[in-house]
């Protein structure tokens, strides 16, 4: 009797040792369980890098911006040296908005992915965002 026991139990093991290593895929990408989303880091580094990238070229003629930070599908920042005590600060700060808002919206941003869903904030000289 204990032989038979033993004997199952070995044979339990083993039929779950492979049934674990034939479905074991090593290949396969991190998803985020709350949208069960695949997740390739290498794209979503050229995502952000094109944004960025755009971002920066198309405000390099405005001399008070400063770094591009980009939060992947939520948000775009502008850091700016506008002093929060200007009184034109509102007025920068929604033309360098609009100025974003055109290029997210360019054929060269159509590939990114859910490139409507980025949030557009301009950031004071003290790294505040401009209400």
């Amino acid at each position: 009797m204990k032989k038979r026991i033993i004997g199952f139990v070995i044979l339990f093991c083993i039929a779950i040792g492979l049934y674990l290593v034939f479905n074991y895929n090593s290949e396969e990408k991190a998803t985020f369980p709350e949208t069960k989303q695949l997740v390739d880091p290498e794209r979503i580094s050229r995502e952000l890098a094109l944004i960025t990238n755009e971002v920066m070229e198309g405000l390099k003629s405005n001399n008070l911006v400063g770094d591009i930070h980009t939060d992947y599908q939520e948000s775009v920042t502008v850091q700016t040296s506008i002093s929060s005590s200007d009184k034109k600060a509102q007025t920068l700060k929604n033309d360098i908005e609009e100025t974003v808002d055109e290029i997210m919206k360019s054929d060269k941003l159509k590939a990114v992915s859910k490139i409507k869903s980025y949030q557009i904030y301009v950031s004071n000289k003290d790294g505040e965002i401009i209400e």
